[in-house]
């Protein structure tokens, strides 16, 4: 009789080792699957946090490539291209070509992408420096086919801002103002690391 009884609780034992052996594994398992989510999601965030990073970083050379704008708009409307005589003609001390420039597909001047282009065309302007290491270079083109008078058949223009506006205009009944030259100011920002960003816009003078 005591051998009989011992041969289900030795059973009873057995099954309980296996059942505890079945949660070991299943509890590795687990334990696998939450390190590897823990794993990916540190490296999402930090996939995140360089993202953000670097559009802050990239807005931060936009905000101080402004400056370079307003030097070239300032060199036009009151500095050395003041008067369009002066405009006629290239000057590379202001880095200014009286014709428009070879550009690449995106329309970027191959001077701005390129040092060598850059220096080839004879421009010496220094670069503007906006602080923490961060420079811009200006470069000015007038949107002409060759230097010279502006001549609108070969010259991309826009009318002049000279007529009155509002009430004014319509009592009055002017035509459109006379058409003026376009020129396209375009900017390169290099900031740290091999950071660059180029910016544009064009006036009409």
């Amino acid at each position: 009789m005591p051998a009989s009884r011992c041969r289900p609780d030795r059973s009873r034992r057995l099954a309980a080792a296996r059942q505890r052996g079945v949660v070991l594994i299943v509890a590795l398992i687990a334990l696998v699957l939450l390190m590897i989510g823990g794993v990916a999601l540190v490296r999402s965030m930090d996939t995140s946090q360089l993202l953000a990073g670097n559009l802050s970083f990239k807005r931060d050379l936009v905000n101080r490539g402004e400056a370079g704008i307003g030097q070239a708009i300032g060199l036009l409307n009151t500095g050395a291209l003041a008067t369009e005589a002066v405009r006629q003609a290239s000057s590379g001390a202001s880095n200014y070509s009286a014709q428009v420039l070879a550009s690449t597909a995106a329309g970027i001047p191959l001077v701005l992408v390129n040092d060598a282009a850059f220096a080839a065309a004879g421009m010496t302007g220094a670069d503007l420096s906006v602080g923490d290491g961060v420079v811009a270079r200006v470069v000015i083109d007038r949107q002409c086919a060759a230097p010279g008078a502006f001549d609108a058949a070969r010259c991309l223009a826009m009318p002049s801002p000279s007529d009155q506006g509002g009430s004014a205009q319509l009592a009055t009944k002017k035509p459109g103002g006379d058409l003026r030259p376009v020129y396209r100011i375009s900017v390169r920002v290099s900031g740290p690391r091999g950071t660059q960003t180029f910016l544009q816009t064009t006036v009409a003078l």
